[in-house]
């Protein structure tokens, strides 16, 4: 016989395929039962996968909207060894790093600023970036009209230049192109606009709507300002330099300013100071990185659980439709033909599953902006594009190959010449095939318990978290913000004189019971911190100088905060600037440096060694306060000093209200400032919970996911169970028919649906046991291996599993033998 062409062979495939195809779909059609259930089940899974990778692709994986991105690295001082993790980077660092080595391309230092926008009776605050020019040469970003600022405008006296956003620009001037040229009154002086950005322009997921110069002043750049950390530095690596390269350069620079400065050298090393390098993307990911990875994780877990419970559906059609598979193998058809049909109808099924996953993924991801996920960074440009798309039909694909080859291998293994022989609806059950849905349901029941046991954790973590002092009363606390521009308020005893005049308008106001100021507000996601140097107290070998919260508030603020006053006065109206100068400290800086001693009447000063700076003696003692996390377990102090000593520019207004007083607390403002607007208007509760958002997220998601689990378990068991008792249903008549009790059947039943569940919690105690080490980072006072989760996770699992066990059980000991012994 000759071989038959290729083109007739490729023919002859295609139309095979079709055939294929067409028998699918026509399954697809009768059988609406199952096919409901496995689109549902698929449209689920793949659903929740798709909307938690469309956030992980757009947070963690998309490249950076920058020309060359991979090039991009940040850099910031690290003062471990006094509890600062991440700093930030002073003047001479930027000077230093761009004279002294040769490792970057470019390198930019920046800052966040508030900016009132406008004119009198309307102002605006927007923020805005203060940067080098060489920040949008590093971008490699250009105006999309006019031009950047310029070397010569980063000057004292010349830098009153402004690039403007896209946005900003059409708000102000409606896109026109004659605004190049023309001034924009920023904090009260006048900016001339020399370019406007290109539209959807953003740097750090930031809403900046403008960009001036920064102009160092002299005392930014002299010596004495090394290590006063105020600034961002970001760089372009020249091609071809690794960042371990960079890193090496760095930190020999470090180690020549060391021997150059021995001033400080003693106190930098028993800090620890370092300077690190990172990759620009890891590093606005950092914090959110392992949050992310667990919830593909969960979700991962639940397609698994998913795959099984499709597994279990195809094993149980594949095993009815035995005879018709026998049929077409004697007619000659081979077992590859009968296996390809077989995985063309799973492919097709995923297939549709997974362009319901798409919709279910689009709606996952509006939920995830509801909870969050938009606050993430880079979380404005999350969306579902071609590479999640195309990621979804993978997941669909492999999920088909997954179980699809399960029937497949069920008909592999089976002697299908024996079929007509068997009586399997009416005999005993076909062994091999209930010993792999068996099989399938215990590797269910063992991840759901995995999954449970995580979300778990977390849920206990989140009370816990919950649950935790934040050492003030938030209730009825009503916070906002403002800021006094130097321009028109360079003088200190103005700036004193206005906020008197505030504070005594705002507290007459009706619904107001008590008001404050703070420059350092609690959950506000500000930080001001500084070394302090304790008068009389030596540090010991290898001990670095507190670094403490800096704080200026007015009278009343204890009490406006409910903060409680463990030791000594409040500060009061007759702490002035030409008084005595005074401060309050923390319990934790009290316990720390005056163990067992009273702490009223020592004396410290701001600054290290700074001789100039003034003494403050010590007139109170106040309780610890949370500033930035519930759960953050490493304090470093509070210094609290009055405000007209600490001459703030920058505060909060804090008040004690019995109603909404936002609109009269902006109009009183605007009589005292036209110019002067009032913005991050918000009551504390609100702060506390939004620093809750991203644990409070993965959690709902991670209980979500575990019920969904849950669910696929539980139908995972009853089908089984299910399938058994009708697989079974002649023996079950024997039995009764022969004197056995209905007892006797259910315990056979729900002892089978026992040892399923039993298995499945043995693997998943194993398990979990291991995975949730993972968890440990983000658990508070919580341990990853909790016995009580454990047993209470087991006893929910195996109360479900039991539930889903009875139905079938009951069904068995309903068996009629008379019928039982005619059912074919």
């Amino acid at each position: 016989m000759e071989p038959r062409p290729p083109a007739a062979r490729i023919s002859g495939n295609v139309n095979s395929f079709l055939q294929d195809l067409r028998f699918g779909v026509k399954l697809l059609l009768r059988d609406k039962g199952f096919n409901v259930a496995a689109l549902l089940t698929l449209a689920l899974c793949i659903g929740a996968n798709t909307a938690i990778f469309t956030v992980i692709h757009a947070v963690l994986l998309r490249p950076l909207p920058v020309p060359e991105a991979h090039r991009l690295v940040t850099l910031y001082n690290r003062y471990p060894g006094v509890g600062v993790q991440k700093g930030s980077n002073g003047v001479p660092d930027y000077l230093d790093r761009k004279q002294e080595t040769e490792v970057f391309e470019e390198l930019a230092l920046f800052g966040f600023a508030g900016y009132e926008v406008g004119s009198e009776g309307s102002p605006d605050r927007v923020t805005g970036i203060y940067a080098t020019p060489s920040f949008f040469r590093l971008l490699r970003i250009s105006p999309a009209l006019g031009r950047p600022f310029t070397e010569e405008e980063a000057a004292q006296g010349k830098d009153k230049v402004v690039v403007l956003s896209h946005a900003l620009w059409k708000q102000r001037f409606g896109g026109s192109p004659t605004a190049i040229g023309q001034d924009l009154r920023l904090n009260g002086a006048p900016y001339r606009i020399v370019g406007v950005m290109p539209e959807g322009f953003e740097f750090l997921s930031t809403d900046a709507r403008l960009w001036v110069p920064f102009a160092f002043t002299p005392r930014q750049m002299s010596d004495d300002a090394r290590h006063s950390n105020n600034w961002s530095m970001v760089a372009r690596l020249r091609p071809g330099v690794a960042l371990a390269y960079a890193q090496q350069k760095i930190d020999a620079l470090n180690r020549r300013n060391l021997e150059r400065f021995p001033k400080y050298r003693t106190l930098l090393e028993d800090a620890r100071f370092n300077t690190r390098v990172n990759f620009l993307r890891d590093e606005m990911v950092e914090d959110v990185r392992p949050t992310l990875y667990l919830l593909q994780g969960a979700v991962a877990f639940v397609l698994l659980i998913g795959c099984v419970n499709v597994a279990n559906l195809m094993l149980v059609r594949s095993s009815i439709r035995m005879k018709e598979l026998a049929i077409r193998f004697s007619l000659g058809a081979g077992r590859w033909r009968l296996g390809r049909q077989l995985l063309t109808e799973s492919l097709l099924l995923a297939l549709l599953g997974g362009l319901l996953g798409m919709a279910v993924g689009y709606g996952g991801v509006r939920l995830l902006d509801l909870l969050g996920a938009d606050q993430l960074p880079l979380g404005k440009s999350i969306r579902l594009d071609g590479f999640v798309l195309g990621f979804t039909l993978l997941v669909a694909v492999v999920t088909g190959l997954l179980f699809g080859l399960v029937p497949i291998f069920h008909v592999f293994r089976r002697n299908l010449q024996t079929v007509f022989r068997q009586t399997e609806r009416t005999g005993t059950a076909e062994r091999g095939a209930l010993l792999t849905r068996g099989a399938l349901v215990v590797c269910q029941v063992s991840l759901a318990f995995i999954l449970l046991i995580g979300s778990a954790l977390l849920a206990l973590s989140f009370r816990r978290v919950l649950a935790t002092d934040p050492g003030f009363r938030p209730d009825n606390v009503l916070a906002a913000r403002l800021s006094l521009p130097r321009s028109r308020y360079a003088d200190d005893a103005r700036a004193r004189q206005f906020i008197d005049r505030l504070l005594e308008r705002v507290r007459s106001l009706p619904g107001v019971k008590t008001a404050s100021l703070t420059t350092y507000l609690p959950f506000s996601g500000n930080n001001n911190s500084s070394v302090i140097s304790i008068e009389g107290y030596t540090l010991g070998p290898g001990e670095a100088p507190p670094v403490p919260g800096y704080n200026g508030i007015a009278t009343d603020y204890f009490q406006v905060m409910k903060i409680p006053l463990l030791r000594g006065r409040p500060f009061h109206e007759s702490d002035t600037a030409d008084s005595q100068r005074v401060v309050i400290i923390d319990q934790f800086l009290a316990r720390k440096y005056w163990p067992g001693r009273d702490p009223l009447g020592a004396q410290l000063r701001p600054g290290l060694e700074a001789k100039d700076a003034p003494l403050c003696t010590i007139v109170g003692v106040v309780g610890m306060v949370k500033t930035a996390d519930l759960a953050d377990q490493n304090p470093v102090g509070q210094v609290y000093f009055p405000h007209r000593q600490f001459n703030p520019r920058s505060m909060h207004l804090v008040l004690k209200t019995e109603s909404d007083v936002t609109n009269a607390l902006r109009a009183e403002l605007l009589k005292l400032d036209a110019e002067l607007p009032l913005f991050d208007v918000k009551a504390m509760p609100a702060r506390v919970s939004g620093s809750l958002t991203n644990r409070r997220a993965a959690m709902i998601l991670c209980l979500a996911f575990a019920g969904l689990a849950l669910l696929l378990s539980a139908i995972g068991i009853y089908g089984v169970l299910a399938y058994a008792v009708t697989q079974r249903t002649r023996e079950f008549g024997i039995r009764l028919a022969m004197g056995a009790q209905a007892t006797d059947v259910l315990k056979m039943v729900f002892w089978q649906g026992l040892r399923l569940t039993l298995a499945g919690l043995a693997i998943g105690i194993i398990g979990s046991w291991f995975l949730s080490r993972f968890l440990t980072s983000l658990l508070y006072e919580v341990k990853p291996s909790d016995p009580v989760v454990f047993l209470a996770v087991s006893a929910v699992l195996a109360a479900v599993a039991l539930v889903a066990s009875l139905l079938p059980s009951l069904r068995a000991t309903r068996i009629d033998p008379s019928v039982a012994l005619r059912y074919e």
